[in-house]
C-alpha cells in the first residue's frame, strides 16, 4: 500500500497550468484543483492530451477572496499521472480527466501585477 509523505486536503481553487506539450507547442489551461498536499496536487483537466508523465509545467493557484491583492501562488511541477481516479467530491464526466502533479520548488506568493497574467488567463477561459 502506498504511503504518502503529506496528507491531502480538498481545495476548491482555480488553477492555471502552463507548459509545452509533446509537440513543443505552448499551452495554458485554467482549471480547478481537487486537492493539495505539501508535495503535490490533483486537478481536473479538459485537455489531458497536453500532459505526459514526467513533463514539467508551471502551476499557478489563484487565491480566492483576494480582490485587493489579486493573489496567486506560483511554482513548477512535474506531471506524475494522467487519468481518472475515484473521486468522492465530484461526479466524473466524460470530458474531465484528473492530473496529479508533484511540486518541484516552494511556492512564490504573487500579487498585483505579478499575479495579473494568471488572472487574465482565467478571464479568457471563462
Amino acid at each position: 500500500m502506498e504511503q504518502r509523505e503529506y496528507q491531502r486536503f480538498p481545495l476548491n481553487c482555480r488553477l492555471v497550468i502552463q507548459g509545452n506539450n509533446q509537440a513543443g507547442q505552448r499551452f495554458s489551461e485554467t482549471t480547478e484543483l481537487i486537492n493539495i498536499s505539501g508535495g503535490g496536487a490533483l486537478f481536473y483537466s479538459r485537455q489531458p492530451d497536453q500532459y505526459v508523465t514526467g513533463q514539467t509545467v508551471e502551476a499557478n493557484i489563484l487565491l480566492p477572496g483576494t480582490p485587493d491583492l489579486q493573489g496567486a501562488m506560483h511554482t513548477t511541477a512535474r506531471i506524475m499521472e494522467v487519468g481518472n481516479r475515484i473521486d468522492a467530491h465530484k461526479k466524473q464526466t466524460a470530458d474531465l480527466s484528473q492530473v496529479a502533479i508533484h511540486f518541484l520548488e516552494p511556492f512564490q506568493i504573487l500579487r498585483g501585477k505579478q499575479a495579473e497574467r494568471f488572472r487574465q488567463c482565467e478571464r479568457e477561459m471563462s
